[in-house]
């Protein structure tokens, strides 16, 4: 696997998760948006790239805010969900192993 490669995979997911996190409103009720504070939004992606200690692996870290929990099961299927339509629709990302961080919005 060669490094440009799995760079343009990690490029193409974080473009394909900010989208999919736009386009289902981070998960957020419109009710709890609020532009002034980040850590209003339930989901949100920091960064999709390679693992620079693990050959062949995407880190996907994501950024939860103060509505849900690290452990929420609803957090989970939403990663889930996630990671389902970006193998989906890049079937080139399932060929790179993947490791999800969970940051909360306050760290």
């Amino acid at each position: 696997m060669s490094p440009t490669r799995i760079d343009a995979v990690a490029d193409t997911a974080t473009s394909f998760i900010d989208d999919y996190l736009t386009q289902h409103g981070n998960f957020t009720p419109d009710e709890e948006v609020d532009s002034s504070d980040p850590g209003a939004l339930r989901l949100s992606l920091y960064r999709a790239m390679p693992d620079q200690t693990s050959p062949g692996t995407i880190v996907y870290t994501f950024i939860y805010g103060s509505k849900v929990e690290k452990d929420d099961p609803e957090l989970q299927q939403w990663l889930e969900q996630i990671m389902v339509a970006l193998k989906e629709t890049h079937p080139e990302a399932s060929q790179y192993q993947s490791v999800i961080e969970l940051n909360s919005s306050g760290y």
